[in-house]
């Protein structure tokens, strides 16, 4: 029987293999990392930092996970989450590391208002899926605009490491890639998606436990949050527009993280006939978050570029000034030229 490179096997003959040992190399060459990636962090966001924190740690070096959000109350079951620090304080007295790792993005800007300038060290790497991104700041760049999830780009990293996974990075690997194609349900959900799934449980990850954790494992709270804002659900007059808005008041009740609203969005992207759902999240007087989820039609990353945010075809977010009425009019305008 024939030895297959089990790289060349599950991805094929991309073109990106000489960027992952590029980030190798500068692996390699240093011996402590910060590990970050954008603020209001989900599920591949949480997972591939710790998978990448995991791989250095299995590697011998020093890696200190860090975000300027705490980890959301669904993750904090995936080990390594109590290690993330998200106190600005406490990263700035630290002893200075040598490499930034920026993950499942590839903007400064997308770590936060609140990361520290000191966050960013002499040399940084990028490991990414995302179509917008900077060109400029890092020293190497490894993205992958057709990967499922950053957790599938952690996976290859590690074979081209040479490191075995540990039920412990696996875990971590298939969160990442659970949520962000939504339980296996989204577009880019490949058959390369399913055979890294396939391998990381031979790794030891029980896909019951992670839907578990992940996916039942609601708050009362966040269930009564629902239907507040499920009770804001408009629907434009063609049928192919859905918005729900969350403002201050929602979330004033003792236990409500903003991370809780994450998936409410999905509710208003699933009623027949919507192309597109926004949600907008109130950020204080007059500002507004603005989620947007597409089922394919209109490239929502394309929209929220023109209101300077960026993202996914079908995911995708921008911050927005204005009242929750004016933007709704505004996006209403723009959403319906898209379509």
């Amino acid at each position: 029987m024939t030895w297959m490179d089990p790289i060349e096997t599950i991805f094929g003959d991309d073109g990106l293999q000489p960027h992952y040992e590029a980030l190798f190399d500068l692996i390699n060459d240093a011996d402590s990392f910060l590990v970050v990636s954008h603020e209001n962090p989900d599920g591949d966001a949480i997972g591939s930092t710790l998978a990448m924190c995991h791989l250095l740690w299995a590697l011998g070096k020093r890696a200190v996970p860090y975000n300027v959000d705490p980890v959301p109350f669904n993750f904090a079951f995936l080990r390594g989450a109590d290690q993330l620090i998200s106190d600005p304080d406490a990263l700035t007295a630290m002893e200075p590391l040598e490499v930034t790792l920026l993950l499942d993005c590839a903007q400064k800007d997308r770590a936060g208002d609140r990361f520290p300038e000191a966050g960013w060290r002499p040399r940084i790497g990028v490991v990414d899926h995302h179509s917008t991104w900077d060109q400029d700041f890092a020293d190497v760049y490894v993205r992958d605009t057709s990967a499922a999830a950053v957790g599938e780009m952690m996976y290859r990293l590690a074979l081209t490491a040479g490191v075995a996974v540990s039920q412990e990075m696996a875990e971590c690997c298939y969160a990442s890639i659970m949520t962000d194609t939504g339980g296996f349900r989204y577009g880019k959900t490949t058959q390369g998606t399913f055979k890294i799934a396939a391998e990381l449980v031979g790794c030891g990850v029980q896909p019951w436990h992670m839907n578990r954790h992940v996916y039942e494992n609601d708050p009362l709270a966040r269930v009564r949050l629902l239907g507040r804002v499920l009770n804001t659900l408009t629907v434009s007059e063609c049928g192919r527009l859905a918005f729900i808005v969350v403002d201050d008041e929602m979330l004033g009740e003792p236990g409500l993280r903003p991370e809780m609203l994450d998936g409410f969005i999905n509710y208003a992207r699933g009623i027949r006939g919507v192309e597109v759902a926004t949600q907008l999240r109130q950020l204080g007087p007059g500002r507004f978050k603005v989620s947007f989820r597409s089922r394919g039609t209109v490239n929502v990353a394309a929209l929220a570029e023109t209101f300077g945010g960026g993202g996914h075809h079908n995911a995708a977010g921008c911050a927005v000034d204005g009242s929750a009425e004016d933007i709704q009019r505004r996006l209403a305008d723009r959403l319906a030229e898209l379509l």
